[in-house]
């Protein structure tokens, strides 16, 4: 079977990084901010079929793009239960609070995750695993070889925790109780900026100088 393959954009509000994952010809979009046609292209371009979207959070910046997204490919939204009513509410995915020309509200989610959970979707196996701190839904997603963290984890740093559900013990938890248990050549895909590796970020050991 054909290995899974992962195809970053970078979209045009705040570099958010949307994600294409997609094995023989199927695939999923994670998190698809602002630029539709970035990820039109690019599915074009590959010849995929888009089977659902999977959200790692509702922050405005990685929903921006959803609602046209969905309704192009007609597939199904799946979120973390806690934050689903944060995609019809403005103030709580921060779009009304950021200077956002125009907030952002969005359909509600066809599905919930449940976490811990083994999902098959678009022919690909995944874990959910809960990585809350950032936002109090946050969501990982991994695929064996790699995991996709959302806001949770970066390349040399992790999420805010000054924002509005954002909590510090939770993300340290998140960090040194889930992700950072993980095999060390796991590769890390964020939410924002490049990939890394889940022993290159626990090395670095950031998150015990937080405060």
């Amino acid at each position: 079977m054909e290995k899974i393959k992962v195809e970053r954009l970078i979209m045009d509000m705040v570099e958010e990084n949307c994600y294409i994952i997609h094995r023989n010809g199927k695939a999923l979009i994670v998190d698809p901010g602002a630029g539709f046609e970035k990820i039109r292209k690019e599915v074009d371009k590959l010849v995929l079929q888009v089977e659902a979207i999977i959200l790692t959070h509702a922050h405005f910046d990685h929903i921006a793009g959803l609602d046209e997204c969905r309704k192009y490919y007609n597939v199904p939204v799946y979120i973390s239960p806690k934050e689903r009513e944060w995609l019809e509410n403005a103030e709580l995915n921060l779009s009304k609070g950021f200077g956002v020309r125009i907030p952002i509200t969005t359909s509600p989610a066809e599905f919930e995750f449940e976490n811990f959970k083994e999902y098959t979707l678009a022919d690909m196996t995944f874990k959910v695993l809960p990585t809350p701190g950032h936002s109090p839904g946050g969501l990982s997603f991994d695929f064996g070889d790699f995991i996709i963290v959302g806001d949770a984890l970066f390349n040399h740093g992790y999420g805010r925790y000054d924002l509005p559900g954002s909590d510090l013990n939770s993300l340290k938890n998140s960090l040194r109780n889930v992700l950072f248990k993980l095999d060390d050549n796991k590769v890390v895909y964020p939410g924002h900026g490049y990939s890394t590796t889940i022993k290159q970020e626990r090395d670095l050991d950031l998150i015990s100088r937080a405060y």
